[in-house]
């Protein structure tokens, strides 16, 4: 069962709830401002995070790894970076470098976890 003493004893995954609530804070006022514009990426900006951040060091007993919260954080970024260019009214082709090494960081970080497994005793 998850409880909130689960999440403070876990410091990844406070860390990870932390970050989606200031994602989650930052689109909001992002949008706020931005005179009724609104993008799709913005809005969803907190998901990553918490998806792919939080969830993960709640059900796994191991840390993920660096390259797995590298992934997290590109996408997370790239998210960012194409939610400010959509509400700004432009588009940029790099900001798909993000979701690709994002998504290349993801996939070589959880292959990793799971071929480092610790030996059980």
């Amino acid at each position: 069962m998850l409880s909130v003493s689960a999440i403070k004893s876990n410091k990844a995954a406070l860390t990870w709830l932390l970050i989606s609530v200031f994602c989650a804070v930052f689109a909001l006022i992002y949008e706020y401002f931005s005179f009724g514009v609104y993008s799709p990426s913005m809005i969803f900006l907190f998901a990553w995070p918490l998806c792919l951040g939080v969830l993960p060091a709640l059900f796994t007993k191991r840390m993920m790894g660096r390259l797995w919260n590298d992934g997290v954080l590109l996408l997370t970024a790239g998210s960012l970076l194409t939610g400010i260019f959509e509400i700004y009214g432009t588009t940029s082709s790099l900001t798909y470098l993000f979701y690709i090494l994002g998504i290349a960081c993801l996939l070589i970080g959880g292959i990793s976890a799971m071929i480092h497994r610790p030996q059980s005793q």
